[in-house]
């Protein structure tokens, strides 16, 4: 028989998921961003250009970051994206607000919108996707 884990492993796990969840956002979102960054490189870009393919990163970003997270989790996806896109948008506040110290062009309310509806679909895509044996 399986034991049951203790609600106390089970918070561990969770946060665990999350973690990695975060990462794979991260790690996407900077591969992302140096890809547009070659690209602008080679063109002339403005600053509404610049500021489409950052929120264009965040979005792929989250997604995957959702993903990987109902891929972990297996259950729950829709929720567990939806708070990994809360927790990416929160670290991004956050990071946003220690370093550049403004907050012009920001939206936040758009960005948060937008980070958890992609993540949270990210996750339920995650985990309904067939395990290959």
């Amino acid at each position: 028989m399986r034991r049951q884990r203790s609600c106390r492993i089970r918070g561990i796990g969770l946060a665990a998921e999350q973690f990695v969840a975060l990462a794979a956002a991260a790690g996407i979102m900077l591969l992302v961003l140096c890809a547009m960054a070659f690209l602008v490189t080679k063109i002339d870009a403005g600053k509404s250009v610049l500021s489409a393919m950052s929120t264009g990163a965040l979005a792929v970003g989250a997604y995957f970051g959702g993903y990987v997270g109902g891929r972990r989790r297996k259950r729950n996806g829709l929720a567990m994206g939806a708070l990994t896109g809360l927790l990416i948008f929160v670290v991004i506040l956050v990071l946003g607000g220690i370093f550049v110290k403004t907050t012009e062009n920001f939206s936040p309310l758009a960005k948060l919108f937008l980070s958890v509806i992609a993540a949270a679909v990210g996750g339920a895509v995650g985990v309904n996707t067939k395990r290959v044996p």
